[in-house]
C-alpha cells in the first residue's frame, strides 16, 4: 500500500523533523522495516562498543602470518603453552584444503608451496608430529608439487632463517642499495613503505646470512621435506624455479638478468662497503622499531626486526619487540591468529562514527558519538618525525595511522575518512578537531596527492611503474610502488568536500586544485566498461562506490556520463535474490566475476553508488534493499560475511565490521534519498 508520510529519522523525541511540506510516496512496510533495521544496527552498535570507543573484531585472513609468529617463538626460545600450542594448532589445521595444501589466505580455493610448506612447518614446531593425518596429508601435496626447491622467494628466504634451505639459492637482498644516491632509478626510497619496510631486515638477513642452528627437529624437518639427501642439493641451481602454483606473478627477464648481474659483482664489492651498508640498514631497522614504539608498520617486519635483534643479542631492543609482537595476536576460546594489523580500530570508527550524522541528538547515541569522537581526537598523530627524508619517510604530523597512534604509519584515506566522521558529528557536542588540527591533517593529505591527480595510501609515488619489473616476490601483484588509489582518492575528495561544508573558512584553492585534479584522475582511470578498480577491496563494487560518493560530494551531477556507465556496469550485474557478489577471482582476473551468492557490504556498496546515479526510486534497488534487510539478525548484526578486503590482488583479508557500518550508510543514504525525492 502506497501513502503518504511524515519522515521520521528515529524514535526519538529529540529527533529532527523533515520540513512540512516535504513528502514521499514510499511502501508502508518498506518504511518500517528501514526504521527497525537501523535502530537494530544502533542498538548492535550501542551494545558491542568499548568505553574507549572502538569496536573490536580480527583483522584475520592471510595464511603466512601466524607461521612466521611461531617461528620468532621457538628462535627467541620462548616458552609456549600447551594451550597455546593447541589453539595455535586448530586456527591453522581449520584451513587446511581438502587436498592437504593452505591457500594464501583462509578462503584460498588452492593452495601453494609457500603457505603450505610455512604452515607444515609451524604445526612440527607446535608439537605435532609427521605421522599426524593432517600433517602427514599436508607433506604429500608438498612432495607432489616438488618441495621447497619450486617455492616462491619468499618461502624461500623464510626456510633460509630456519636453516632448512641454502641462501644461496634464494633471490639476492643487497644492502648495498642503500649506499646508492638517492636519485637512483633502483634506490629502496623509491620503493612503497609497505614494501621497503620488509626489504629493510631481509636484506640484514641475506648479507649476515642469519640462521638457527639445526637441532634435531631441524634435522628431521629436512629429511621430511626434501626427497632427496639435504647435503648433496645444489641449491643456487633452484634459484629461479617455482611450481606453477607458486609462480602468481612470473619474474621478468629483466630481473633475472640482474640477478644475474648481482651475483657476479657481490663478490668484488669491498668487505668494508658491506659493513657500512649493513650498519646503515641496521640504523633504518631502529628508526623505525622507535618511532612506531617497537609496534612496527605491520607483522612481517615486526617479526623481522625482532628476529634481527634476537640474532645481534640486542637485549633491550628484542625485550621491548616481545612487549608489542603479541598484540599482531587475535585469542578466542579455541583459536589463536595473528592479524594484518593490531587492529582496525581508526578505520572502523571513521564509518562507525558516520552513521551516526544523520541520526537525532538522542543521549544514548550521543554517548556513543562521543566515544568514539574522543578515540579518534586522541590518536591523531601529532609528534612529527625527526630527519623523515633521511629515513625514506614522509612527514607524518596531522594524520591518522590505520590502527592507533601507537603505530605511527599515517594513511591518506584513513586520515580523510576521520575528517570526515568528526566534522559531521560536531553537533553532539564534545572536544572537537580545531582548526589547527585539521589544518596539518589537510596538509599531510595534500601532500600524498600523485603528479596524476590521485592519491597514494602511506606514500609518495616517486619510484617507476618499472620498478614493478623488479618484483621477486612471486606471489603479490603490483607491490613495488605506492601508486594513485581510485578508491583512496575518492575519500579525499569525500573530506576536502566535508571541510568546504563544515569549515569553508579553511578550504583553500589549493585543496580546489587537488579536487580538480582528483576529478581529471577518477574519470581518465575508468575503465571502458564504466568500472572503477580498487586495489583495497574488492574489487570494482567497492571502488565503484568509493568513486562515485567523492565525485557527487563533489559537485558532479548525478546524470554525469561517468557515474551513470558506473551505474549501468552495476546494474549488469545484481543477482536475482536483489543483492551483488563479487568474486575474489576478480582481482587477479581484472575483470567483474560472480561470486555464488550475494554478499552483504558488497550489497551495500552497489546501493551507495546507484543512489549517487539517481536511482533510489528504481524497482531494482528497491529489491536490493529488501534483500539487505532480510540477511540483518535480530540483534541487529548480519551474519559473518565472505571476504570482501584485499591487497596485492592475491590475499583477502577480512574487515569483519564492513557487514555493519556499509549497510547502515546504505539504508541510510537510500532513506534520505527517498525522503527527499
Amino acid at each position: 500500500m502506497l501513502y503518504i508520510t511524515w519522515v521520521l529519522t528515529y524514535n526519538s523525541p529529540n529527533h529532527r523533523q523533515t520540513p512540512k511540506n516535504s513528502f514521499c510516496l514510499m511502501n508502508e512496510s518498506l518504511i518500517s522495516k528501514i526504521n527497525k533495521g537501523i535502530a537494530k544496527s544502533f542498538q548492535w552498535m550501542r551494545e558491542n562498543q568499548t568505553e574507549e570507543g572502538t569496536w573490536p573484531v580480527p583483522y584475520d585472513g592471510p595464511m603466512f602470518l601466524l607461521p612466521l609468529y611461531i617461528f620468532a617463538l621457538r628462535i627467541c626460545k620462548k616458552p609456549i603453552s600447551s594451550t597455546t600450542q593447541r589453539k595455535m594448532s586448530n586456527y591453522i589445521l581449520r584451513h587446511q584444503l581438502r587436498d592437504g595444501s593452505y591457500g594464501m589466505h583462509q578462503e584460498s580455493k588452492s593452495g601453494t608451496l609457500f603457505t603450505s610448506i610455512i604452515n607444515y612447518i609451524a604445526l612440527r614446531f607446535l608439537g605435532l608430529e609427521p605421522t599426524d593425518a593432517e600433517v602427514k596429508y599436508t607433506l604429500q601435496w608438498i612432495h607432489q608439487k616438488g618441495g621447497p626447491l619450486q617455492a616462491a622467494s619468499w618461502c624461500k628466504f623464510i626456510l633460509s632463517f630456519l636453516n632448512l634451505y641454502s641462501y644461496k639459492g634464494v633471490a639476492p637482498v643487497p644492502p648495498e642499495l642503500y649506499m646508492l644516491p638517492s636519485w637512483f632509478p633502483f634506490h629502496p626510497r623509491k620503493i612503497s613503505g609497505y614494501v621497503r619496510i620488509i626489504y629493510l631486515p631481509m636484506s640484514y638477513f641475506y648479507r649476515e646470512k642469519l640462521a638457527i642452528e639445526a637441532d634435531s627437529l631441524i634435522l628431521a624437518l629436512r629429511e621430511e621435506l626434501y626427497q632427496t639427501p639435504y647435503e648433496s642439493i645444489h641449491f643456487a641451481k633452484y634459484r629461479g624455479n617455482f611450481a606453477i602454483e607458486d609462480d602468481i606473478v612470473p619474474v621478468t627477464k629483466i630481473y633475472k638478468i640482474s640477478v644475474w648481474w648481482i651475483k657476479r659483482i657481490d663478490p668484488l664489492i669491498p668487505r668494508h662497503f658491506k659493513k657500512r651498508a649493513l650498519a646503515l640498514v641496521y640504523n633504518h631497522i631502529r628508526y623505525e622499531d622507535e618511532h612506531s614504539n617497537y609496534i612496527r608498520q605491520a607483522p612481517v617486519n615486526a617479526v623481522y626486526n625482532t628476529l634481527i635483534h634476537h640474532f645481534r643479542g640486542d637485549t633491550v631492543e628484542l625485550e621491548k619487540s616481545w612487549e608489542k609482537l603479541p598484540l599482531y595476536l587475535w585469542e578466542s576460546e579455541e583459536e589463536i591468529l595473528m592479524q594484518g594489523f593490531t587492529n582496525t580500530f581508526t578505520w572502523d570508527c571513521d564509518f562507525f562514527l558516520q552513521t551516526l550524522m544523520e541520526t537525532p541528538n538522542a543521549e544514548d547515541l550521543k554517548r556513543m558519538a562521543l566515544k568514539t569522537r574522543k578515540f579518534l581526537l586522541k590518536n591523531q598523530v601529532h609528534k612529527e618525525l625527526p630527519s623523515a627524508f633521511k629515513y625514506h619517510r614522509l612527514p607524518r604530523q596531522g594524520g591518522w595511522t590505520f590502527s592507533y597512534l601507537d603505530n605511527g604509519w599515517v594513511v591518506s584515506d584513513c586520515t580523510a575518512e576521520a575528517i570526515k566522521g568528526l566534522l559531521e558529528t560536531e553537533s553532539y557536542g564534545g572536544e572537537i578537531l580545531t582548526d589547527a588540527n585539521l589544518e596539518m591533517a589537510i596538509q599531510f593529505v595534500l601532500l600524498l596527492q600523485g603528479k596524476d591527480g590521485g592519491w597514494t595510501s602511506v606514500d609518495k609515488a616517486i619510484g617507476s611503474p618499472k620498478l614493478e619489473w623488479f618484483n621477486a616476490a612471486n606471489v603479490f601483484v603490483d607491490i613495488m610502488i605506492d601508486h594513485s588509489y581510485v578508491e583512496c582518492t575518492g575519500s579525499i575528495l569525500q573530506c576536502f568536500a566535508t571541510v568546504k561544508k563544515y569549515r569553508p573558512h579553511l578550504y583553500t584553492p589549493q585543496m580546489e586544485e587537488a579536487s580538480e585534479n582528483a576529478i581529471k584522475y577518477l574519470l581518465n582511470s575508468q575503465n571502458a566498461d564504466g568500472s572503477w578498480e580498487a586495489l583495497w577491496g574488492l574489487c570494482f563494487t567497492y571502488g565503484i562506490c568509493f568513486v562515485t560518493e567523492g565525485l557527487r560530494m563533489a559537485g558532479l551531477k548525478e546524470d554525469h556520463v561517468a557515474i551513470q556507465n558506473a551505474c549501468a556496469f552495476l546494474w549488469d550485474f545484481q543477482k536475482e535474490d536483489g543483492g551483488w557478489g563479487e568474486a575474489q577471482e576478480s582481482a587477479l582476473a581484472r575483470r567483474y566475476i560472480q561470486a555464488e551468492n550475494s554478499v552483504v557490504e558488497q550489497t551495500a556498496w552497489a546501493i551507495i553508488a546507484l543512489i549517487n546515479g539517481g536511482f533510489q526510486s528504481d524497482e531494482r534497488l528497491k529489491k536490493a534493499i529488501n534483500w539487505l534487510l532480510h540477511q540483518q539478525g535480530e540483534n541487529g548484526d548480519w551474519p559473518v560475511q565472505p571476504m570482501s578486503g584485499l591487497f596485492y590482488k592475491t590475499v583477502m583479508i577480512h574487515y569483519r565490521n564492513y557487514k555493519r557500518y556499509f549497510p547502515l550508510l546504505a539504508l541510510q543514504k537510500y532513506r534520505k534519498n527517498s525522503f527527499d525525492s
